[in-house]
């Protein structure tokens, strides 16, 4: 089994390429909850692969395809995992350059059952949503 760390590198790797289905595959469990902070139009909860899978293809249609997401640092436990990741992506000639906090809950299987995230300028990403 993969540690929680490379699941998360791997699905960034995904996530950079455009790819949400490799993406949920790698790292996130069926029945996932992510929470999406924030007063744009995506924040919310979604619950399960395909509301997160749509969330995501959501990003890179709104970036035409420029997101990117870098690991910066993790932090592993026993079931949870910590990570700070810069986002960028471009939008009608506007940049997005952020450091996202992800807290993230994992279940027996390796997989995230539980994922919250914060902006470092959550007010620069929700304008950028829109």
């Amino acid at each position: 089994m993969k540690s929680k760390s490379e699941r998360l590198r791997l699905a960034m790797e995904h996530v950079s390429r455009g790819d949400a289905e490799g993406f949920a595959d790698v790292l996130l469990a069926e029945n996932v909850v992510w929470h999406w902070p924030g007063r744009s139009s995506v924040s919310g909860d979604y619950h399960g692969h395909d509301e997160v899978i749509g969330l995501v293809r959501g990003f890179h249609e709104l970036t035409g395809n420029t997101l990117r997401i870098e690991p910066l640092d993790v932090l592993e436990g026993r079931d949870y995992l910590m990570s700070f990741t810069r986002a960028t992506g471009q939008r009608d000639g506007r940049d997005l350059d952020v450091v996202m906090a992800d807290a993230m809950r994992f279940g027996a299987d390796g997989r995230v059952e539980e994922f919250w995230t914060l902006s470092n300028d959550q007010e620069a990403v929700d304008s950028f949503i829109g």
